[in-house]
């Protein structure tokens, strides 16, 4: 049985506070996936009140209804009060897509350093069970 893979990439470096913005990261797609589910985390909580949310976006359209966001003082989305949904269901990316991660908010001490992004995806066209 084919097990799901996860592409995990940096939005930021370890030590340096994240800030609001578009394309934090670029990075292409090694081949067609159909997502399952998307997750973030980070290396140090945001500070004071509020959550860090994050956007992924496919050749410039988001692929989440719900984006993904990391509650104040936690470390990864896994524990959100609010779950990032996707778009579609199975949501699919062609190989080669331009694939973006924006951070669209930031906790009020805006401290959250060490983003990371993990999209947890099949192969298009490998068999599912």
């Amino acid at each position: 049985m084919l097990q799901p893979q996860s592409i995990i990439v940096a939005a930021s470096d370890e030590t340096t506070a994240i800030t609001v913005g578009t394309a934090k990261t670029t990075f292409r797609t090694p081949y067609p996936l159909q997502i399952l589910a998307v997750k973030a985390s980070l290396t140090t909580a945001g500070g004071t009140s509020g959550t860090t949310t994050i956007d992924i976006n496919d050749d410039g359209t988001s692929i989440l209804s719900t984006k993904i966001t990391i509650d104040q003082g936690e470390l990864t989305s896994e524990t959100a009060a609010t779950p990032p949904v996707l778009a579609t269901t199975g949501y699919t990316i062609l190989p080669d897509s331009s694939i973006t991660v924006d951070v669209d908010a930031i906790s009020g001490g805006g401290s959250e350093t060490g983003l990371k992004i993990e999209i947890i995806c099949y192969p298009l066209g490998a068999r599912l069970s």
